[in-house]
């Protein structure tokens, strides 16, 4: 938890940040995620990071990156500061390494764009964060809606939903907003979705979803649950 605070605070005293453009990643606060770092210009900014204060910014790629992936494509305006919480230095030069997501921010000018780009940034502050009346019943509807798509996809025998009883409503729905299967531009506005409980509400369509096309594929197959 040191670290984590520690780079909040890093974070809240910087103007601008190196940024990681993906074309199919979306990165949310709260979660980890493991990257494999190869281009030579994303290796200087991790070593650069690392000899820092391990802070940087994943930002998704627009539409037709593909023209000039190797300039400076744009990316889209919210994105996720994030701290290398781990990484593995390999022998030729490239990296594996954990982030750890702080806050979504917002991407400003460009200070630098060569070898990689910088940016300046705005912390961009998430509404129903804390518990409270409207959290618990969101809470509550995304537990039953979770549990219920695990029965329907494994059966009255599957194993229930183990979630720790002290998780954070944020970390859980940024969790399963980062890991669920989706079209990225649905992520993207995810990410760009500053109340929690709004989220959670586009989560429970998703997750409705899905519970429908289970239901489908087991009716065409013939199995009932």
């Amino acid at each position: 938890m040191d670290g984590i605070q520690g780079a909040l605070r890093n974070l809240r005293g910087r103007t601008d940040l190196p940024v990681f453009p993906l074309p199919n990643v979306v990165f949310f606060p709260h979660v980890t995620l493991g990257l494999h770092i190869f281009e030579p210009r994303y290796r200087q900014m991790v070593e650069e990071a690392i000899a820092s204060d391990g802070l940087l910014a994943v930002a998704l790629l627009q539409p037709g990156w593909e023209r000039d992936y190797y300039g400076s494509p744009p990316v889209h305006e919210v994105a996720c500061a994030g701290y290398i919480e781990e990484h593995q230095r390999l022998p030729d030069g490239r990296f594996n390494i954990r982030l750890r997501g702080l806050s979504r921010i917002a991407l400003g000018s460009f200070v630098t764009t060569t070898p990689y780009r910088r940016a300046a940034f705005r912390l961009l502050d998430d509404r129903n964060e804390e518990d409270g009346p409207v959290v618990t019943s969101q809470r509550q509807r995304l537990l039953k809606t979770l549990a219920g798509l695990l029965r329907q996809i494994g059966g009255p025998g599957a194993p229930g939903l183990d979630v720790p009883g002290d998780m954070p409503f944020v970390v859980g729905v940024n969790a399963l907003c980062q890991s669920l299967t989706m079209e990225i531009d649905r992520r993207q506005r995810l990410l760009e979705t500053d109340d929690v409980v709004v989220r959670c509400e586009s989560l429970l369509e998703i997750l409705a979803d899905l519970w429908r096309q289970a239901s489908l594929r087991q009716e065409d197959s013939g199995v009932v649950h």
